[in-house]
């Protein structure tokens, strides 16, 4: 039988999406019971050793979960390694649109353009199918229109562990 440590790290290796100790917990139970508590300590215990041991990568806590990420001293390799890859980057308006949305979340797509002073449907859509945004809700105001918000891929995308971790809003900059 395997220890609940090295079933927790051998999740973490398998997936590429932050892990909730909720869904650590959920996943090992039944085979092996732990408490959040627990698991947590191991989480803690993991993060530390990869630290002593100078490894590669660290275990980070990123979109309400936890995910293992290679150190940034090793992108110039992994780069390399993917450089064939068609990395879709974000243009300007997507960047606009999406720091008026983190910032100003739940927010209407007549809101984003009365900031931004043009149509904004395409980027929406964009952002949407980048799944870095989501709608959620409908806005009480004649009409009904969406609300659009960010998602936990935003969160993972940009490294963050929650909407608090965001820059101060500076208008202007």
């Amino acid at each position: 039988m395997h220890g609940t440590k090295s079933i927790v790290e051998a999740l973490l290796f398998a997936t590429s999406e932050p892990l909730s100790i909720q869904k650590i917990q959920q996943i090992i139970t039944p085979t092996t019971p732990a408490t959040g508590r627990e698991i947590k300590k191991i989480l803690l215990e993991l993060q530390n050793e990869y630290i002593e041991q100078n490894r590669s990568f660290g275990l980070e806590n990123i979109a309400e979960g936890y995910l293992l990420r290679t150190k940034a001293d090793f992108a110039p390799y992994v780069q390399l390694l993917f450089n064939n890859r068609r990395k879709d980057k974000l243009s300007q308006a997507s960047l606009e649109t999406l720091a008026i949305i983190a910032y100003k979340q739940p927010v209407t797509k007549a809101q984003i353009e009365a900031i931004r002073g043009v149509d904004s449907s395409g980027v929406l859509a964009h952002l949407q199918e980048r799944l870095l945004i989501e709608v959620t809700g409908r806005a009480q105001t004649p009409g009904r229109p969406s609300l659009f918000a960010t998602t936990k891929e935003f969160l993972k995308h940009f490294g963050l562990k929650n909407l608090s971790d965001l820059p101060p809003f500076q208008s202007g900059a």
